[in-house]
C-alpha cells in the first residue's frame, strides 16, 4: 500500500501529435470530472430518475513560466494556437521510478483560459491555464475494491 504524495511526485506530460512534452515545475493540477444531468423530474411520479449525459472534463494547471528550455511558455503556445493535445498525469516515488497504476490520461484537451500568475516581489512568475477535454482514460489506474 503506497502513502501519501506531495506534488513532487506528481508528472504531468503533454502529447501533441506524437511529440509527448512533460510539464516541468508544475505548482498544482485540478482536475474535474463528471457528467451532465442530474436528477429529473418523470411524469406520473414524485421520485425523481437519474439521467447521465456525456462527460464533462475541466482542467487548471499552474506552473512557473519559462523553466524548461524549448517549451518556456508551452500552456501559452498551446492557448494561443488553439492546439488539441492529450494529457497525463501519475506519480512517482522518491527516486523518480513511476508507481504502476497510476496514470490517468485526458484526451481532447483544448485550453480556454490563460493567465500570467503573479505573487510577491521576489515570487516566480507563473502561467496558468484552464480547458475541457472531451474524454477521460483510467485504463493505466488501479481500480481500489469498494
Amino acid at each position: 500500500m503506497a502513502g501519501p504524495y506531495r506534488g513532487t511526485n506528481l508528472v504531468l506530460r503533454v502529447q501533441i501529435g506524437a511529440q509527448w512534452y512533460t510539464v516541468g515545475v508544475v505548482e498544482g493540477c485540478d482536475i474535474d470530472f463528471g457528467f451532465e444531468g442530474g436528477p429529473e423530474p418523470c411524469y406520473g411520479t414524485r421520485i425523481k430518475s437519474h439521467s447521465m449525459g456525456s462527460k464533462r472534463i475541466s482542467f487548471t494547471i499552474t506552473r512557473w513560466y519559462y523553466t524548461d528550455d524549448d517549451q518556456e511558455d508551452l500552456l501559452l503556445d498551446l492557448f494561443t494556437a488553439e492546439t488539441p493535445f492529450t494529457l497525463e498525469g501519475y506519480l512517482v516515488n522518491q527516486s523518480g521510478v513511476q508507481i504502476s497504476n497510476t496514470t490517468i490520461q485526458l484526451t481532447g484537451c483544448k485550453i480556454y483560459r490563460w493567465r500570467p500568475r503573479t505573487g510577491g516581489a521576489d515570487d516566480i512568475l507563473g502561467e496558468e491555464a484552464s480547458g475541457f477535454a472531451t474524454d477521460w482514460d483510467f485504463s493505466g489506474f488501479e481500480k481500489s475494491s469498494p
